[in-house]
């Protein structure tokens, strides 16, 4: 059996914290030297197309393209993940995301995994994505969080629930908030200070394919060891 490419989970803090931008940069950058795809596979708030805008930027910003359409579940109202699911009467297959997933990795060179929500956000009543991202398997998972105030607690109390479920968080993604705050520019110093991580990247408020997300990306990716040699 071939050997599978790296997985990379982009996960967050909550939601609209910035992970599809931060996403999106990473294929941009990683896609310049591998063949890589990026998916969706769940995304709430989705219009009559069927297709949600974080599936179409993630698919625009992917280097390796699926010949035939990936599974994943869209609804239409957007709310939590689990309650459009239930509306819809849709039980979520979290088994068949992950052999969707294990399709790409033997397909593609990379593959840019993006969650719904935040990392605890519910897909079912007894399941959160963090058990989608533990049955992934991910060669690494990055939790995105907003560079502004309460971004310290937010982050604490992800990272301190993760850990409780077995995950290992082995970066950390600042975004740029629509309106910056007194804390915004000083909050990664202070998130490396407290939880002792060596290493985390900030992402201006540009286009994902910008020099300057770009450039944060790879300051991620080769902290994770991806990218350069894959």
């Amino acid at each position: 059996m071939a050997s599978l490419s790296p997985l990379l989970v982009v996960a967050g803090t909550g939601t609209d914290v910035g992970k599809t931008h931060v996403a999106t940069a990473i294929l941009h950058a990683w896609g310049t030297r591998s063949r890589v795809v990026g998916y969706k596979p769940v995304e709430t708030g989705v219009d009559s197309s069927g297709i949600g805008d974080d599936a179409r930027r993630l698919a625009e910003a992917s280097t390796f393209h699926v010949k035939r359409p990936l599974f994943a579940y869209a609804f239409s109202p957007p709310i939590s993940p689990h309650l459009a699911a239930r509306r819809a009467g849709v039980v979520l297959d979290l088994a068949r995301l992950v052999e969707q997933v294990t399709a790409l990795r033997g397909q593609a060179e990379g593959v840019v995994v993006e969650l719904a929500g935040g990392l605890f956000s519910p897909l079912s009543r007894d399941l959160v994505n963090a058990d989608l991202a533990r049955m992934l398997q991910a060669s690494a998972l990055l939790l995105v969080a907003p560079d502004r105030i309460g971004v310290l607690h937010d982050l604490g109390a992800t990272l301190r629930a993760a850990a409780a479920r077995g995950l290992s968080v082995e970066r950390i993604a600042l975004s740029a908030p629509p309106l910056a705050d007194a804390s915004t520019g000083t909050n990664g110093v202070e998130i490396i200070d407290i939880h002792g991580l060596s290493s985390l990247a900030s992402f201006p408020r540009d286009r994902a394919d910008a020099a300057a997300s770009v450039a944060a990306a790879w300051t991620l990716l080769r902290g994770l060891n991806l990218g350069e040699s894959s």
